[in-house]
């Protein structure tokens, strides 16, 4: 998996959730560049990836960051392999790319 560009790495079945109510159905590189470009910090601040199987309790969430220097936080949690991180990035090409790297480790 690690010699495949992101976007066609295989990767679990899962969704995404935003704040504003959208679900997106197993998202793919074009979908997060989507769900980015709609986040704003006002009423739409974050979205959440979750397993589509309800047995498994990872996710992965990207918040926008309030304040001068701006960007986004990424959250990874996976109590299974102990993973908790939180990361910084500005550049939505990269979080997508960052996003589903990790979800193709799952």
């Amino acid at each position: 998996n690690d010699t495949l560009p992101s976007w066609l790495t295989p990767r679990p079945a899962c969704y995404a959730d935003t704040e504003d109510g959208g679900y997106v159905e197993d998202p793919g590189h074009v979908e997060i560049l989507s769900m980015l470009a709609d986040l704003n910090a006002t009423d739409n601040t974050f979205f959440v990836i979750y397993p589509e199987d309800e047995d498994i309790d990872w996710s992965i969430s990207v918040h926008t960051r309030p304040g001068a220097f701006g960007g986004y936080e990424i959250e990874h949690r996976d109590p299974a392999t102990g993973e908790q991180a939180t990361t910084v990035e500005a550049d939505h090409a990269t979080i997508a790319t960052h996003v589903l790297d990790w979800l193709s480790h799952r």
